[in-house]
């Protein structure tokens, strides 16, 4: 299905990355046995994913305007996701530009750049969801090569959630700090003590709605607190983050080479061999 799936895609020039499980495992090495595949588009690229898509066979709806569609074959299903649930994370061209070739499930194809994959993940905070861990092993695998200062535009005035997820990951990895850049956590700590100075922000204001759907709603329904609109860039920001950018030597080398990662990979040899080389294009030692 998932094969059949890509290959539908690929054949009708459908412009998307490979996102989820399968990027995930390509960048950090992780195996997690997935029935979907989560495939990254513009929105406006979703009505030819759906004509190409119920050629093959699938059912197709939108399940959300704001964020999702899916596409169906019997239990398995495809999501094309086109934003964030929160709305911050709309994909624009600044995806593609910074996507990695990576082979999956046989098929070269592009993976949803490591940075844009951290911004999303690092505003899932629900009670049965969190993925700071995950946050945590991108940064671990690819933090030495990473384009920081584009993962900071991309927060933009939400810098405080980057702020978080990084003084985590040094907690949990203290002898591999040094894969977050100096430079950025003295921006995040001076910004942090200039804002602690400035004291507390005019409006009852609770940003809560931006990392969990249901987790606030008694700050908004009971304590008649606002919610934060989900504020796109202005187009200045936008124009930079879709500024072609050459990445470092070293991120060439490590990043965006590809993991093969083939049907029915859960286990045997299939999977150890994915997994021996995604070891392999890791830094030694990480």
């Amino acid at each position: 299905m998932r094969v059949k799936a890509l290959e539908s895609l690929l054949c009708a020039g459908v412009p998307f990355m490979v996102a989820g499980a399968y990027a995930f495992f390509a960048y950090t090495g992780i195996f997690r046995d997935t029935k979907d595949l989560d495939v990254m588009l513009d929105e406006r690229e979703v009505p030819a994913a759906f004509r190409a898509l119920e050629r093959a066979g699938f059912q197709t709806e939108v399940l959300d305007p704001r964020w999702i569609a899916k596409a169906y074959a019997g239990d398995r299903f495809i999501d094309l996701i086109f934003s964030s649930s929160n709305g911050l994370g709309v994909v624009d061209c600044g995806w593609f530009e910074h996507a990695r070739p990576a082979t999956i499930l046989g098929h070269s194809c592009l993976i949803a750049p490591v940075e844009e994959i951290i911004f999303t993940k690092a505003f899932v905070d629900e009670r049965e969801r969190y993925d700071g861990a995950d946050v945590n092993h991108l940064i671990y695998a690819c933090g030495d090569e990473m384009d920081w200062e584009r993962l900071l535009d991309r927060f933009g005035p939400h810098w405080e959630v980057l702020f978080a997820h990084v003084t985590l990951y040094r907690f949990v990895y203290p002898g591999a700090r040094s894969r977050v850049p100096e430079w950025l956590v003295e921006e995040l700590c001076r910004r942090t003590l200039e804002q602690s100075r400035a004291g507390d922000a005019p409006h009852r204001v609770c940003r809560g709605n931006l990392i969990s759907r249901r987790q606030y709603i008694h700050d908004y329904e009971k304590l008649g607190l606002m919610a934060a609109p989900a504020v796109l860039e202005p187009e200045v920001m936008r124009g930079s983050l879709c500024r072609k950018r050459r990445p470092p030597a070293a991120a060439r080398r490590h990043l965006g080479k590809g993991v093969p990662i083939r049907e029915g990979a859960p286990g045997g040899a299939e999977r150890l061999g994915a997994e021996v080389e995604a070891a392999r294009l890791r830094k030694p030692g990480s």
